[in-house]
């Protein structure tokens, strides 16, 4: 038996559990079906239209976007903006959308972990800690000195 898209999210929210998204965020799965079979998956920042072109090019049935493209309820799916079109066509072509927000944001090896190291960035810590629950987490902003500066 394959992998389910079900699967991946499982996967992607232990990394970054729900829990730790902040209260206006919508990390979590926009649309589709989490019982589907995984045919390939495609990660970006933001979910587009293109990006769902892309997948489907691809064959792929399940968009990984940092930033939700659904922040808010939508009252209508009329096509009228970006937003609607881009979910009207991912549901037509039956591929899921997720979205892992503020909760990777808010991991010790999540996106402000990765930036900066891709900055060189060292000796940086946790501004403000963030309690969730049983363990600590923190909200990455780093105080920190560029490689070779003092």
């Amino acid at each position: 038996m394959g992998y389910r898209i079900q699967d991946v999210i499982s996967y992607l929210e232990r990394l970054a559990p729900p829990a730790y998204q902040e209260g206006y965020d919508n990390a979590t799965l926009i649309c589709g079906d989490r019982k589907e079979g995984l045919k390939g998956v495609v990660c970006t920042l933001d979910c587009t239209e293109a990006v769902v072109d892309e997948a489907i090019q691809l064959g792929a049935n399940l968009i990984v976007a940092h930033h939700p493209i659904v922040f808010k309820g939508l009252k209508s799916l009329t096509g009228r903006n970006y937003v609607e079109r881009t979910v009207i066509k991912a549901i037509k072509n039956d591929i899921a959308i997720f979205a892992i927000h503020t909760n990777l944001d808010h991991v010790a090896l999540g996106v402000n972990k990765r930036i900066c190291e891709r900055l060189g960035l060292t000796h940086t810590k946790i501004l403000q800690p963030k309690k969730t629950g049983p363990e600590q987490i923190g909200f990455f902003l780093f105080q920190s000195k560029k490689k070779g500066k003092s």
